[in-house]
């Protein structure tokens, strides 16, 4: 299978509020011919992979239809087959009857014509006899000999001989009758094998047509399993190869974290005292500590999670909320600004420290922004507007990628909002 058209559209991203750099903005899919299921498996993949590439989107996304297709068409293809043997069988079994039935035909006309011919002789026989009959006289000829016998011994004789020349017509005419009526049971029997003839006929075509059919059937079928399989090869392929570009991104997002867990330790010692060295995965979260940046569709939770194309096992670092691109950001708490840029794998991109909470440095990051709102050194408050929900950087759609830090470590957001 090809690789599916999916019809993506890019555009550039709006200025900042304080310095321009380059970005992409929300690769929305306009889907038109496109079934509702590729746009929820697009929308699918979207969530699992909300930090990569487009390329990988659509390779993941040929990927998975063709893996969820390809069971069911093999299955397809199997049972057609199946179908096609037994319709192969049975269009043999018909063949064999409707040759059954021809040798019975010929048969039956070849006995039907000696019944005639046997029928036409013994109706010459009776008529020979019924003209020799009327050639002596008939009647009145067997009378006359009875009259002319010139004695009791020569009338008894010739008595005799009247006697037994009335058995042989009648015998004749007996045989005419067992004749005629072989004759018809012939016939009818004929007309029978005829009418199975036919009927073996019509059943042989059926399954013929049938036999057809299925054979188009199957090579279609067996036509799809392989190219299922072409585009499941295809996908992977193209997955290799935008594989390079997310290690990529992968690598400058890492760069990029590890320079900020620094900063926030060296951050989270200073202000926190001896907490500053607490791993932040170990402290308990505070709800309500947080309110929430944006309302939203959760999309892709913090945590870790195997890669659709790769299989790669590895964290994702903060919350995932969808939301049209354009929405306003709210800052979860107040704080210091103490980042606000562009950034080549997280796009537009605010670092706020909210300072000591429960004797823990708190430090929330708004990510793939379409616009800033605030600047390094700005003081913001709960819910103040700092940015706009985008698509920048390595995304693949409108969604804020919200993380927090609790000393220096990266953790899940969702206990610690209101």
């Amino acid at each position: 299978m090809a690789m599916l058209v999916v019809a993506l559209t890019a555009s550039g991203v709006p200025a900042g509020s304080a310095q321009d750099g380059p970005g992409f903005d929300d690769g929305a899919v306009t889907s038109t011919g496109v079934s509702s299921d590729l746009d929820l498996i697009i929308q699918q993949i979207r969530d699992e992979l909300g930090e990569s590439s487009e390329a990988m989107v659509r390779a993941a996304a040929d990927l998975r239809l063709a893996d969820s297709a390809l069971p069911r068409a093999r299955q397809t293809a199997a049972h057609t087959r199946e179908l096609l043997v037994s319709a192969q069988r049975r269009q043999e079994q018909s063949a064999r009857l409707r040759g059954q039935a021809q040798v019975r035909l010929i048969l039956g006309t070849q006995e039907a014509e000696a019944s005639a011919a046997a029928m036409a002789e013994q109706q010459a026989n009776i008529g020979r006899l019924a003209r020799g009959a009327y050639q002596s006289g008939g009647m009145y000829s067997d009378v006359s000999m009875l009259l002319s016998a010139r004695s009791p011994g020569d009338l008894a004789g010739r008595l005799v001989s009247l006697q037994t020349l009335a058995s042989s017509q009648r015998s004749l005419l007996d045989d005419l009758a067992n004749v005629e009526q072989s004759h018809a049971e012939r016939i009818e029997a004929l007309a029978q094998v005829r009418d199975a003839l036919a009927s073996a006929d019509e059943t042989a075509q059926r399954e013929l047509a049938t036999v057809a059919a299925l054979e188009a059937q199957a090579r279609a079928a067996e036509q799809e399993v392989g190219r299922l399989v072409s585009a499941r090869a295809a996908a992977l392929e193209a997955a290799r190869a935008a594989q390079a570009a997310d290690d990529a991104a992968a690598a400058r997002r890492d760069s990029v974290s590890g320079a900020l867990q620094a900063e926030l330790a060296a951050r989270a010692g200073a202000e926190a005292g001896s907490n500053g060295a607490l791993d932040g995965a170990t402290v308990p979260a505070i709800r309500g500590a947080l309110a929430w940046p944006v309302t939203g569709r959760l999309s892709s939770p913090f945590g870790m999670r195997v890669h659709p194309v790769t299989g790669v096992y590895k964290l994702h670092t903060g919350q995932d909320i969808a939301a049209p691109c354009g929405t306003p950001l709210r800052a979860a708490r107040e704080g210091l600004v103490i980042d606000s840029g562009w950034n080549s794998a997280y796009g537009w991109r605010t670092v706020v420290s909210h300072g000591v909470v429960g004797g823990v440095l708190l430090t929330t990051t708004y990510n793939h922004q379409q616009g800033l709102g605030v600047a390094v050194g700005d003081r913001v408050g709960t819910g103040q507007v700092i940015g706009s929900v985008g698509s920048t950087g390595y995304s693949t759609g409108c969604h804020l990628h919200v993380e927090l830090y609790v000393n220096a470590t990266v953790v899940d957001p969702l206990p610690w909002l209101s």
